[in-house]
């Protein structure tokens, strides 16, 4: 196990230099909670950063400085998986006085480096959820070492499952950890202590100056999270949502058509509710989900239970869903984030027609407009960002395609062909949407006739053969021959052409081009590619 060696190793290492070091943080947490760390904080007696640069000199890893003035470096261990491991100059002269300064209490917790290599020898570790009881916790304490460090009682609010700041400035030292407290609502499963909204109101102002990166590494560990939407009411109800993303206050009371049954806001929250459930149950399957908490739940499934959980295409959305982006990201965090932002120029845009009813014309290419200028605010990456915008621009697609008198196969090749490989995203994306609008108002039926529409589009999209996925030809090709010379007519050319073959309508390279040469010898379509 990489764990264990690089305990072991570590340990040996700290020990020939004479450095004390401890385990602290979320390692200790997660081996409380009978989890196994995907990295190791590390807290020494000396130059972190200089023993961290020796350490992976030593073993052949990867070295990364992390923090020059409190001398942290990173060490990366090659995988499978891959282990990071941050050694830290302790910030107080002890190891209590260290933990104090830390965030939450369930995050202040050590154990000297020396009990892992003494235990980890003999295989024996009641850290290690391999060997210990402790993966049925919280019955089993007494099983932790007599060493762990605890000045804070973190210990016990891990068991009480409760988020408690450290002390009283805990947050206002790094307002950063005002996000990190709803990450670790979301992904804990905690309550917080009836102190930490004050405390959160208190340090709020201070995320204006935190370095955007920070900013938005936290959201998207949160918006990872099973159940990411409480903890995104909980940071709204004190006010650090909309510090983050300003530009989703004006939705708070902007009222809407009677089809929804929340203003844009309360809806935009609802949306992400959905989805949280959505994807438990891809992932785990209606079966196998675990039972949420009712709070976590959307207001349609509270009303109505029954609601089927089969969603079509399970294993392949599951797979698609898990995925890594460019920016390390999941496509599931990366999805979140979309419906977070898919209403946001609703107030912008709102209008009443001649029937008087509530409208909001134009309101997603106006949004994606925003969520571009929101996305670079909190530099994500381009790739990132380009597929949360274009989530945010088609997601009145599916629906509007839904409500059309025919669904032609062109139009579902169209659909497809604009989405690129995040179709698939977009219709959960259209499934959330669809239960937070409705709400109380759902119904069984109601749900399964929309899940037969998506299981149709899906159809279309994963079963589409071979021979109608491989372009018929490429540019080159067409230019020569019809003669053509570069320029947007070729390309509006070939979007045709791949429209036309998606939707069976031709197979063949001979087919192809004279589709094209129709189109251009018929006057339909001019230089510049327009019809």
């Amino acid at each position: 196990m990489i764990l264990d060696l690089a305990l072991y190793n570590l340990a040996a290492f700290c020990a020939a230099r004479g450095v004390a070091a401890w385990l602290v943080g979320g390692a200790v947490r997660d081996l409380a909670l009978g989890r196994t760390p995907t990295d190791l904080d590390l807290a020494v007696a000396g130059d972190g950063l200089a023993l961290a640069r020796a350490y992976a000199d030593a073993v052949g890893a990867a070295f990364v400085p992390l923090d020059d003035e409190r001398l942290t470096g990173r060490v990366v261990l090659p995988g499978p998986p891959p282990l990071t491991i941050d050694l830290a100059t302790l910030r107080a002269p002890t190891i209590e006085g260290d933990l104090r300064l830390r965030d939450f209490t369930l995050n202040a917790l050590a154990l000297p480096l020396s009990t892992q290599h003494s235990a980890l020898s003999t295989q024996h570790s009641a850290l290690c959820p391999a060997h210990s009881a402790l993966t049925t916790w919280p019955g089993a304490r007494s099983t932790w070492p007599d060493t762990l460090l605890d000045p804070t009682g973190g210990l016990a609010d891990l068991r009480a499952g409760l988020l408690r700041a450290c002390g009283p400035t805990s947050l206002t030292d790094d307002p950063l950890r005002v996000l990190r407290a709803g990450r670790l609502l979301a992904t804990l499963g905690l309550r917080p202590a009836p102190e930490l909204a004050e405390q959160l109101r208190a340090a709020m102002p201070g995320l204006d100056g935190v370095a955007a990166e920070r900013l938005r590494d936290e959201l998207l560990k949160l918006l990872d999270a099973p159940a990411a939407a409480p903890a995104l009411r909980y940071l709204d109800a004190c006010g650090a949502l909309t510090r983050l993303i300003p530009e989703l206050e004006p939705a708070r009371d902007c009222a809407q058509p009677r089809v929804h049954f929340l203003p844009v806001l309360a809806h935009i929250l609802e949306t992400v509710a959905a989805l949280d459930w959505i994807l438990a149950n891809v992932e785990h399957g209606p079966q196998r989900a675990a039972p949420s908490a009712p709070d976590t739940l959307p207001v349609a499934v509270r009303t109505h239970p029954e609601l089927s959980k089969a969603l079509p295409y399970r294993e392949e959305l599951a797979a698609l869903m898990g995925e890594r982006r460019s920016g390390g990201v999941r496509r599931a965090a990366l999805l979140k984030l979309a419906a977070l932002l898919h209403d946001n120029a609703k107030p912008q845009t709102k209008g009443i027609n001649a029937s008087g009813a509530i409208t909001f014309y134009g309101h997603q290419e106006l949004g994606a407009d925003i969520a571009a200028q929101i996305l670079r605010r909190l530099r994500l990456s381009r790739a990132d960002a380009a597929y949360v915008v274009l989530v945010v621009r088609e997601h009145m697609r599916p629906g509007q395609l839904r409500t059309g008198e025919v669904i032609t196969a062109r139009a579902v090749a169209r659909l497809f062909r604009d989405m690129g490989d995040a179709g698939p995203d977009l219709l959960l994306h259209e499934l959330a949407d669809h239960l937070a609008a409705q709400g109380p108002n759902s119904s069984p039926a109601g749900w399964d006739a929309h899940l037969a529409f998506v299981e149709a589009l899906l159809t279309s999209y994963y079963s589409l053969p071979p021979e109608r996925r491989v372009p018929l030809l490429d540019g080159r090709d067409l230019m020569a021959a019809l003669g053509l010379a570069p320029g947007p007519l070729v390309g509006a050319l070939l979007r045709e052409i791949a429209e036309a073959q998606a939707a069976g309508e031709l197979s063949t390279r001979e087919e192809a081009i004279a589709l094209a040469r129709g189109l251009v010898d018929g006057g339909r379509w001019t230089v510049d590619g327009g019809r």
